[in-house]
């Protein structure tokens, strides 16, 4: 609880200063920290905090001697890049998008990514109902898409920068009762992934937008909605999730992370600490983290847009 408390208040209202342990140089720092972008602070801190634990207990060597959860408590890109640029999260658990903005400012590289449920890679759809006239992205012109929320990859970032680098001009509408101009396409939140297809079923929007993963399980997307629905794009597949290292962490300590986090499902500790996100393992897989973030720079390029 201490750490949930520290953590919420450090990163969402920056009240509380960091104890100079956590940014020391190699051969004094003690703290090693771990965090991402999150309004979720309490249930992201249960299901990181036995991950940092476990790999502060492998890295006594180094001089660590404990591990902290660090987390962006208002979810803005913004916040978590000053937070890893001013040395106080040292580890990032990211998606893609955060994590090429991430690696573009200079704040961060990638070194894993991972597996979580069986699965490494997911996509993202865009979906509407079968009687709608909706048969391309371009006919979403002056109609309205549903994304889940503001921080979601599959649900936001993905559709809405490949909408706009297909020349499709977005606007932020305040509720799907409004309309947008008919050159444009105009978008809302819905909050969960079941009422992202709930509003699609209901016509309340013309289309939604979630992970092949969601339009996979009925508690999201329930089968009776689906019949009526179908796909009218799907990005290529992508990784979920990313494990950056902040710039300016010693190389050696660097080292050593990456060594632990590879090895972590090796034993039962590590596999318990797994099992807290649902974590299957670590993946050191280099060629496909620069196909991706070449992807998504590429995507950033083209649509004009930036995190804030």
């Amino acid at each position: 609880m201490r750490n949930m408390i520290t953590s919420f208040f450090i990163l969402a209202a920056g009240l509380i200063a960091f104890d100079a342990a956590y940014g020391e140089d190699a051969n004094k720092k003690k703290i090693l920290t771990i965090g991402r972008a999150t309004e979720n602070v309490v249930r992201q801190q249960r299901k990181i905090e036995p991950i940092i634990q476990y790999l502060a207990s492998r890295l006594k060597d180094t001089g660590i001697e404990r591990g902290d959860v660090v987390l962006a408590g208002d979810k803005k890109y913004s916040t978590l890049s000053r937070l890893v640029k001013e040395g106080k999260m040292d580890i990032i658990l990211e998606s893609p998008f955060k994590a090429v903005f991430l690696t573009r400012d200079g704040a961060a590289f990638p070194i894993l990514t991972l597996s979580r449920k069986g699965v490494c890679k997911y996509n993202s759809i865009i979906f509407a109902r079968k009687d709608g006239g909706i048969n391309s992205i371009e006919d979403l012109r002056g109609k309205t898409i549903a994304f889940e929320d503001p921080a979601s990859n599959s649900s936001y970032f993905m559709p809405k920068f490949m909408l706009k680098a297909q020349g499709l001009d977005m606007v932020k509408l305040p509720s799907f009762n409004s309309a947008p101009q008919k050159d444009k396409v105009g978008y809302v939140f819905a909050g969960t992934e079941l009422n992202v297809s709930s509003w699609v079923f209901y016509k309340r929007v013309a289309a939604g937008a979630l992970s092949n993963l969601d339009w996979l399980t009925p508690e999201d997307v329930p089968e009776t909605y689906k019949t009526r629905f179908k796909i009218i794009w799907e990005s290529p597949m992508m990784i979920e999730f990313l494990v950056l290292i902040r710039k300016g962490l010693d190389e050696r300590l660097t080292e050593r992370i990456k060594e632990e986090l590879l090895m972590m499902d090796k034993t039962e500790e590590g596999r318990k600490a797994l099992r807290a996100y649902e974590f299957d393992r670590f993946i050191d897989s280099p060629e496909k983290i620069d196909k991706l973030i070449a992807y998504i720079e590429g995507l950033i390029k083209l649509s004009g847009e930036e995190m804030h």
